[in-house]
């Protein structure tokens, strides 16, 4: 019997979203979670400022460049999506122009045709 990979539920999902459900959702994602990584550098500041001893406070900076750093990536992803919008935009709107573009030429092409003059 062989067994075939299947996809996970969540990966089908996104793959079907479209590109526009994608970027919103990415930036979204990526603002709140810079926002979290940011709370827990104020948070770890703060609990230095009382007293806590160093390791721990190294450990909750760490933590929140983690996180901090995690967001950036995620709103980086929004970013490439929201230029694979524009990008597809741009395509399109040249694409009508050369319709056009082609649509005007076939008419003057045919107005411009002349007998050979060896005849």
């Amino acid at each position: 019997m062989i067994v075939t990979e299947k996809k996970a539920p969540g990966q089908k999902m996104i793959k079907r979203m479209s590109l526009r459900t994608k970027w919103i959702l990415t930036s979204v994602l990526s603002f709140s979670i810079i926002g979290l990584g940011l709370s827990f550098f104020v948070f770890s500041w703060n609990r230095l400022q009382i007293g806590f001893d160093k390791a721990t406070w190294g450990f909750m900076i760490l933590l929140s460049l983690a996180v901090f750093y995690l967001g950036l990536a995620f709103y980086g992803d929004a970013i490439m999506y929201r230029t694979e919008i524009r990008s597809r935009k741009i395509w399109k709107q040249k694409q009508k122009e050369l319709k056009k573009k082609r649509f005007v030429n076939k008419g003057t092409d045919k107005l411009n045709i002349h007998k050979s003059p060896q005849k």
